[in-house]
């Protein structure tokens, strides 16, 4: 039995990445009895989850992804906010076309959700911001790099909307016990907070053979493989996986595009490193077969970005079954969640000595390599239950909108797929 709506609700679940996890939630939710829309920004490049329709989708699930007027740019900042506050507007014009009872609203820039906050106090939608990063501690930070002044100046006014934003929200989620400490450090109530960890989807990460038919197609037979696979931002470091390739007789693989992918790639072919390899993402069902593949799944994020950003990379490492190495700081939770997995090593991430000692330790050791990656898949299936994860978000549902809980068994999914593209 499940918790389910007493009477059907209408919800906007939007994610600006379009993120596995989100999209496997809003299905979810469908399921209960929801009329579910999800929405995701089709223009930003990160790896995508399943962000369209599909014919096993459930009965009143629709999914849109939405598009603006040209690429969109993540390098030049001062364009890249113009074309966030194009996105923003016209996501906001979507919630007021809908006129839903609730909005979920995550991984967006804070004008986004300036804007979708704004639609949703004009059709009266409860809001929900789902934290997933301290954006206004990345922008100072990122800022930060090209000047300081401009860094704390930036950092001052985005904290204030981030504060102004939480505060106003019907409800806020985050992902982590250390977002509601900073935030407390911040003057912040976080006493009516929901912790909800991110998960990866089960279903979508089966365990699979590393000689798999993908790989066999694609990758070099007979060397062991280190894997790095998702976005490669300014909070990751590219130059560990240089160092990787330096030192250590093993194909590095690192599936991800953008500038730092870029400049990976460079250096490799300027210093004949033939064991680098850079390849796109993968499509999302080629993804499994592609983790399967490795050896060892590597993770990395900078000291100063480890305590406003989860790297969720690293639940889909979890979920693949494969042994993880990571250069992660110690209080952050993904390194938390490998160490209380068992599965792998995390050193910290200017830590080069330590990175190539815990790789060549795996590398060299068959049984522990098969350990962790048990470990992971075993802790994985434990806590990315989704039909728990599912039972918390319609409890926040019913909570927001005064709802009563109800018992009930999960709706059939319908044949027909429900989707568009905007």
């Amino acid at each position: 039995m499940s918790t389910s709506f007493d009477k059907r609700c209408k919800i906007f679940f939007h994610d600006y990445g379009g993120h596995a996890f989100t999209a496997q939630i809003a299905r979810a939710m469908a399921k209960r009895g929801a009329d579910v829309l999800y929405a995701s920004f089709g223009g930003f490049a990160t790896p995508k989850g399943k962000v369209d329709g599909e014919s096993t989708d459930p009965t009143g699930f629709r999914a849109e992804q939405i598009t603006i007027s040209e690429p969109f740019d993540k390098d030049n900042l001062l364009r890249r906010q113009r074309q966030q506050i194009e996105y923003a507007r016209i996501a906001a014009a979507k919630v007021l076309a809908e006129r839903p009872d609730i909005v979920f609203s995550s991984n967006s820039p804070l004008e986004v959700q300036k804007h979708l906050m704004d639609a949703c106090k004009e059709v009266g939608a409860k809001f929900v911001f789902w934290l997933q990063d301290i954006h206004s501690e990345a922008i100072e930070r990122i800022i930060g790099k090209k000047s300081a002044l401009l860094g704390r100046l930036a950092g001052a006014y985005y904290r204030r909307l981030e504060i102004k934003l939480l505060k106003s929200s019907d409800r806020v989620i985050v992902i982590a016990d250390a977002f509601k400490s900073l935030l407390n450090g911040w003057g912040m109530d976080t006493r009516s907070m929901v912790v909800i960890e991110n998960w990866a989807p089960l279903e979508d990460i089966p365990m699979l053979r590393p000689d798999n038919d993908w790989a066999m197609k694609n990758l070099r037979p007979g060397r062991k493989r280190i894997i790095y696979s998702g976005t490669l931002a300014r909070k990751h470091n590219p130059d560990m996986l240089l160092h990787l390739a330096r030192n250590l007789d093993v194909d590095v693989h690192l599936f991800s595009q953008g500038s730092n992918a870029d400049y990976v790639q460079s250096v490799a072919a300027k210093e004949g490193l033939d064991n680098m390899i850079v390849r796109p993402w993968v499509a999302v069902h080629d993804l499994p077969s592609m983790l399967a593949s490795a050896d060892i799944l590597y993770a990395v994020i900078e000291k100063d970005a480890g305590h406003f950003s989860v790297p969720s990379k690293v639940l889909s490492y979890l979920a693949a079954g494969r042994a993880i190495l990571a250069s992660i700081p110690q209080d952050n939770l993904a390194s938390m969640n490998i160490q209380r997995a068992e599965a792998g090593m995390v050193s910290a991430p200017d830590d080069l000595n330590g990175l190539l000692s815990n790789a060549r330790q795996m590398l060299e050791d068959d049984s522990l390599r098969q350990r962790f990656g048990a470990n992971g898949r075993a802790y994985a299936e434990t806590l990315f239950d989704i039909d728990a994860i599912t039972d918390r978000f319609v409890d926040i549902v019913q909570s927001a909108l005064g709802q009563s809980r109800t018992l009930t068994m999960a709706l059939p999914t319908n044949p027909t797929p429900s989707a568009s593209v905007l």
